[in-house]
């Protein structure tokens, strides 16, 4: 897409989802976005940047985190790695300039997306892949999974956490509580699951340890597994910011043997095509269909629990 392409699709979408248009974008380099919801959709939204970035010869600037806080992506991540890893895909240049290198050299070459049209941007990708049955190995999407990692103090974290046999994202948080009284699912779905049920789920076959994440109520949570004879452990420390928490809880599941989540969220969806296209492990489930444990084939994929058991998207 060449620039002047952009600039129409900026001029043609809600003035409300776009910011100033009164410099001349012509001379611009350096492209500013915002990023939308919690850590994997913001994830969503920065693959859409990247994108947008190598179509049209841009650096990015190193977005902002963090649900509390505003934090930097490397506040999260390597962001040397993140350059380095992404450098092929970009004519050997780095792809992401530091917040710091921005405000030290003053750069008035901006380009600025928000989070709005980054986020219709993705949708639309992940329409288009989910309409074709298609994941493209590639892809922006794959490519920047692959370049992200930990800042090293919070790969120790990780390393720590890999002993059981299973991981479980239990979605239970005060935002999935909400989220889950306006979102209309079929009736043999379940959106926002009693952890005492999930526990009850994980009794029936036979599991005797897990780790487990959740944003909040862990205490809760393995309080319910203990009394069921499940051993538990898992990761949350209060001093991170949550985001952080977050990314350190990805990489455990990730890494996990086997994992456990919810077609209905992109932190487990990123997880699960994380772990069966780039890590090569198919061991992914869900149960928020049909009140079971059910293996998904879609490489996270999909949203609706049916389509995640029972498409397998084409490779290419």
């Amino acid at each position: 897409m060449k620039l002047k392409n952009i600039v129409k699709y900026k001029l043609l979408a809600p003035v409300n989802r776009l910011l100033s248009l009164k410099y001349d974008l012509e001379k611009r380099s350096i492209l500013e976005v915002q990023l939308q919801g919690g850590l994997c959709n913001k994830l969503l939204c920065l693959f859409a940047a990247c994108e947008i970035a190598q179509k049209n010869n841009f650096q990015i600037v190193e977005p902002e985190f963090g649900w509390r806080k505003k934090i930097l992506f490397s506040d999260i991540y390597d962001i040397d790695f993140f350059n380095q890893s992404m450098s092929e895909h970009f004519g050997g240049r780095n792809i992401m300039v530091t917040a710091a290198t921005i405000r030290n050299e003053n750069l008035k070459k901006k380009v600025r997306y928000d989070k709005f049209c980054l986020w219709e941007h993705s949708g639309k990708s992940l329409s288009h892949l989910r309409r074709h049955k298609v994941i493209y190995s590639n892809s922006m999407m794959i490519h920047v999974l692959k370049s992200l990692k930990l800042r090293k103090e919070f790969n120790a974290i990780v390393d720590n956490h890999l002993n059981a046999p299973i991981a479980v994202q239990f979605r239970i948080e005060t935002d999935w509580v909400k989220y889950s009284k306006r979102k209309k699912v079929g009736t043999n779905e379940t959106l926002l699951i009693d952890p005492q049920q999930l526990v009850e789920m994980l009794k029936d076959i036979h599991m005797k340890e897990v780790f487990f994440t959740t944003g909040e109520d862990q205490l809760l949570v393995q309080t319910m597994l203990e009394k069921s004879n499940i051993k538990s452990s898992y990761f949350y420390d209060s001093h991170l910011e949550y985001e952080i928490n977050a990314a350190i809880n990805f990489e455990i599941l990730s890494q996990s043997q086997t994992f456990i989540g919810l077609s209905r969220s992109s932190f487990s969806n990123l997880i699960s095509l994380k772990r069966h296209l780039i890590l090569n492990n198919p061991e992914n489930y869900i149960y928020n269909y049909d009140n079971k444990i059910s293996k998904r084939v879609d490489y996270g994929l999909y949203t609706s629990p049916h389509d995640s058991i029972t498409i397998s998207p084409k490779i290419i």
